[in-house]
């Protein structure tokens, strides 16, 4: 019989622990979160920064289709140009030259995107072809140079047909 009872005691004693983490068990938990943050923090900032130049490069190349084709309605010149003097991270607007109309307006771009090899400006006659002839290009990269940061080339035929691609200009 005293064997049941310490059974039974040690049973209700088991039953009693369950209840909740220790505070050692809650620690252990909260250092290996942040061991696995640590680890997953500079690639998820990758992450956002590749995602910043998609967007950006993207954004770029719908301003110059909407500034080519509406040069072609309006039978008349429209050109890109960025918000502030020749710094197109300041965003940049799309304007019938004729009018001084703005046809369309970007945001500057976010935090970290550099660009360069771009023009002070970009002209589209009315039909639909660059001022000048002659291919641009301009590159959307990674303002801090990390590595794993795929850059976007926006080329600009002489046509006046945008094409962006992977990877830095050549």
């Amino acid at each position: 019989m005293n064997r049941k009872t310490d059974m039974a005691s040690l049973k209700r004693r088991l039953v009693h622990r369950r209840h909740g983490f220790t505070l050692v068990e809650l620690l252990t938990v909260l250092v290996m979160l942040a061991v696995l943050a640590a680890i997953a923090l500079p690639s998820l900032a990758s992450a956002m920064a590749g995602q910043r130049l998609r967007a950006a490069g993207t954004d770029f190349m719908s301003s110059l289709l909407i500034a080519r084709s509406e040069a072609i309605k309006r039978n008349a010149q429209v050109q890109v140009a960025p918000q502030d003097g020749t710094d197109w991270t300041t965003g940049w607007r799309v304007t019938a030259v004729a009018k001084a109309e703005q046809i369309d307006r970007k945001n500057p771009l976010g935090h970290r995107v550099a660009v360069t090899l771009a023009p002070a400006v970009i002209v589209y006659e009315r039909n639909g072809r660059l001022r000048g002839g002659g291919t641009i290009q301009t590159q959307f990269s990674d303002g801090e140079g990390q590595a794993g940061v795929v850059a976007r080339c926006v080329t600009i035929d002489p046509a006046g047909m945008p094409r962006l691609d992977l990877g830095v200009c050549s």
